[in-house]
Parts: C-alpha cells; sequence; structure tokens
C-alpha cells in the first residue's frame, strides 16, 4: 500500500477505514453442548484478521482488549479467560464443567502498522449452559429393596466398552484435565496432592512425570496382574485419575486411603503418608476424597459378578463412607461421569444415586439395611417449611412453632441441636464441613419434618 505523504489523504484515509472490521461477528450456531463440551461456530467478518474469544461465567462482565496487546489462550481479561486468538471461526474450549452458564464474547481483530487492535463495540455475546446428570431410565431395573440389589447392579455396570488404558490421554485427560494458564500454557492437576504442574503439548506422560493412577489399586484386583493382556478393570476409566508419579502416586503405592491422626511419615502439598492409628494410610487433598471413594465403590460393585470384588481388609469402608457424604459431587465431576458414560458407556451410581451406599457392607460385599441416615424416604419427603440457605447461615421460615431442631451427617451422627427460639430464625452453620446433612425439625405440636440439605 503506498504512502500517505503521496496519495491524496482524504483517499487514504478511505482506504485504510474500508480495511478495518467494522464490527463484530453476529450470526453464530451451538452444534453441540453436553454436560462436558460447548461446540460453537460463528460466521466471518470482512477484513477481520483474527477473533479474539473470551469466556467467563460472570453475565455482567463488560471486557475490552487492551489495544496493541497479542492475546494468547489462557490469558485473563478481567474475569474473563481467552479461549482462543485466531481466524478459527469455531469454538471448541477445553475443560468444560457440567451445570454452568457460560458466557462467551467475540471480537473482531486487525492490524494497523503490526499493531494488534479489537473491535470494541458490541461483541458477540453467546451464552450457554452445560446440562447436568442425565440418568434417564439407566436404573429402572434395581431396587435396593431386592435381594438381588448388589449382583443386578453389578450386571448393569458390567455391559460396558473396553477403552484402552493408553486411550485415558486422548480422552479424559484432553477433554477435562488439561487446562489453560496464562500465555498459552497447559497445566494438568495432580488429584491427590493439587499441584498445578505446567506441561508442554503433545501431553506426554513420561516428561511430565505423571501416571494414571489406579484409586482402587492394581494390587488389590482379584484379577492382578490384569494389565497383560489388559483387561476391562485395569482400564476402566471411573478409576483412573492423573497424579505426579514420584510425589504423590508412588507415595500412596498400594495403601489405604484414610485420615492421618498420628505421626506424618510424608506430605506433598495437599497430600500425606502416615499413621491413622497403627495403620499407615495415604490420605488425599479434602475435594478428592469423595472421587477416590466414589470410584472404589463403583469398582467393587462394577465387578463383582467375576469375582469377590470387596474392599481389602485394611481399607475402612466407614471412611471411604464418611467421604463420600462430605465431598458430594461437584461439576467437574459431573462432567467426568456423563463424559465416560458417553465413551464407555455405565455409568458410577453413587453418583446418580447417593444413597446406594447405605445398602451394601464393601466388607463382606452383601447388601444390608440402610443403615444411613438418609433413606430413600428421607430423601424424597415434602418438608412442610421453608428453608433458605445462604452463605452457610440457615433461615427457617415457618408457621407453625418449632420446638426443636437436629442436623445429622448422613452415617446418622449428630452435629448441631438447637431447642431453643428455633422458631423463624437463623442458624450459624459456618462450623460443619461441607457435605450432605438431614435437618430434621419438630414442631410443638409433635409433628416431625426432614430435609436435605447441602452444603459446599
Amino acid at each position: 500500500m503506498k504512502s500517505c505523504t503521496i496519495i491524496p489523504l482524504l483517499f487514504c484515509y478511505s482506504f485504510l477505514f474500508a480495511q478495518i472490521p467494522q464490527n463484530n461477528p453476529i450470526n453464530f450456531k451451538v452444534n453441540d453442548l453436553k454436560a462436558f463440551s460447548v461446540n460453537i461456530s460463528f460466521a466471518k467478518v470482512k477484513f477481520a484478521t483474527g477473533y479474539l474469544v473470551v469466556r467467563t461465567t460472570n453475565a455482567t462482565s463488560k471486557l475490552k482488549p487492551l489495544f496493541g496487546k497479542k492475546y494468547e489462550r489462557g490469558d485473563t481479561i478481567g474475569d474473563a479467560i481467552v479461549v482462543q486468538s485466531s481466524l478459527d471461526t469455531l469454538i471448541i474450549p477445553r475443560a468444560i464443567r457440567a451445570n454452568t452458564t457460560y458466557h462467551f464474547l467475540v471480537f473482531s481483530i486487525y492490524k494497523v502498522n503490526g499493531a494488534w487492535r479489537y473491535v470494541w463495540e458490541k461483541p458477540l455475546k453467546i451464552q450457554v449452559s452445560t446440562s447436568g446428570l442425565t440418568t434417564s431410565d439407566y436404573y429402572e431395573s434395581i431396587s435396593t429393596t431386592a435381594p438381588n440389589f448388589i449382583s443386578s447392579l453389578s450386571s448393569l455396570l458390567a455391559l460396558h466398552k473396553l477403552i484402552p488404558y493408553t486411550s485415558y490421554k486422548n480422552t479424559i485427560l484432553s477433554m477435562l484435565e488439561l487446562q489453560d494458564t496464562l500465555a498459552g500454557k497447559t497445566f494438568v492437576e495432580c488429584v491427590y496432592s493439587g499441584e498445578r504442574k505446567l506441561v508442554e503439548e503433545p501431553f506426554d506422560w513420561t516428561k511430565a512425570g505423571y501416571s494414571r493412577e489406579h484409586t482402587f489399586a492394581h494390587s488389590w484386583m482379584p484379577s492382578h496382574p490384569a494389565d497383560n493382556p489388559p483387561l476391562p478393570e485395569y482400564s476402566d476409566l471411573h478409576n483412573l485419575y492423573p497424579a505426579n508419579l514420584d510425589k504423590a502416586n508412588t507415595v500412596r503405592n498400594n495403601y489405604p486411603l484414610g485420615e492421618v491422626d498420628g505421626k506424618v511419615l510424608y506430605t506433598y502439598l495437599e497430600g500425606k503418608l502416615g499413621y491413622s492409628g497403627n495403620q499407615i494410610v495415604y490420605e488425599p487433598r479434602d475435594t478428592h476424597k469423595g472421587n477416590a471413594a466414589r470410584a472404589m465403590m463403583y469398582m467393587s460393585i462394577a465387578y463383582n459378578n467375576q469375582n469377590n470384588w470387596s474392599f481389602p481388609t485394611m481399607q475402612s469402608q466407614e471412611i471411604i463412607k464418611k467421604w463420600h457424604f462430605q465431598d458430594v459431587p461437584d461439576a467437574y465431576e459431573i462432567a467426568r461421569q456423563e463424559y465416560i458414560y458417553y465413551l464407555q458407556g455405565n455409568r458410577n451410581p453413587f453418583i446418580d444415586h447417593p444413597e446406594y451406599v447405605c445398602f451394601i457392607d464393601f466388607t463382606e460385599m452383601s447388601r444390608q439395611k440402610a443403615n444411613c441416615y438418609n433413606s430413600i424416604q428421607v430423601l424424597k419427603n415434602e418438608p412442610i417449611i421453608h428453608v433458605n440457605l445462604s452463605n452457610r447461615m440457615l433461615e427457617i421460615n415457618s408457621v407453625e412453632e418449632l420446638s426443636e431442631l437436629g442436623i445429622y451427617d448422613l452415617m446418622g451422627k449428630l452435629v448441631l441441636l438447637k431447642s431453643k427460639d428455633v422458631h423463624a430464625n437463623f442458624v450459624d452453620l459456618s462450623n460443619l464441613k461441607s457435605g450432605v446433612f438431614i435437618l430434621d425439625i419438630t414442631f410443638v405440636t409433635g409433628i416431625k419434618t426432614r430435609k436435605k440439605i447441602v452444603l459446599n
């Protein structure tokens, strides 16, 4: 292009103006939307040299990319993260979570004298909400009251595809666990310790120093060794998670999972090895305890029709059940459940039906009478009071006077009792750990009601 000192100034400005995109994309199409994935395309804009796509969960965000700054995937603009900055008109973000509303903003890019510029006015705004658990009629044949409850559940879970152990990288890892961070970098998170490790792409297990950890230890499996030839239980996606090989996976070894209350033998970030009484146990970070518990219980049931897959004697089922109720499935675990169902064709029932654990003795692998406070009847009881839970303050509004309020964990332990001034009152729950609880209320008339509450 000729210099403006030669061409008449008005013509020069008109020519430059014509080469700059005047707007941002307008039309878009949501091609795929699931609990674990989003796929959106949009139409090109004339003269745009690329498109900056950012995402946020804040509907009120007003974002303006800086003139002159070149953004890379993973960079942040306010409370938003850059999904991509390229000519690509297809948006396929990584690490999508279930039950989440995402807001995508698309800005046209152009360059002036080599400097990056963006069309600020009216960016394309796209709002999508991912789904949650979609069980449909999957458990239609299962009844907790049936004598063959466990064998029926085992038969249902056994109907799945074999996904090779080597496929974990291109499925679960790529879709859910590799995450973007600043300057186009990628990190993977160790589920046991919480370590966030920067990794190169394409991802390599050896270079990263990571492994696919068997939550239900490989050596515990009745079919051990199950990797030569590879058996379904060895590569079952419900049981595999990424972990730092030397600082978490090798340390955990095949020790039982538990809570360290004695001498600590080793610690790395949020994971530690130590004594629980006279026994050595490995304790993962709190946010993975429920995930680990449900993986172990799943494996015990899924393959129990082949052999007896009971917990080994050193593994406490009480601890596992406790973690299951304390650390309820989050948006990541629900997305993971749906993706594994999409790939492998079976589900982890303890994510979909938390109450199933109340009917199973995992040490004897036998059906038992419900031993949890949250029987099916309790979970389905309609409350006759209004309960508002905000910031761990419980507000109770009732037209009838209350005489007593009790809160129990799902193993039946009373964790809070209030017997005075409970009518239209606030109850502080800040001292309780996260998890599912049963609110048990007695009115002065003697009528009782129960309601399930979830503390995050």
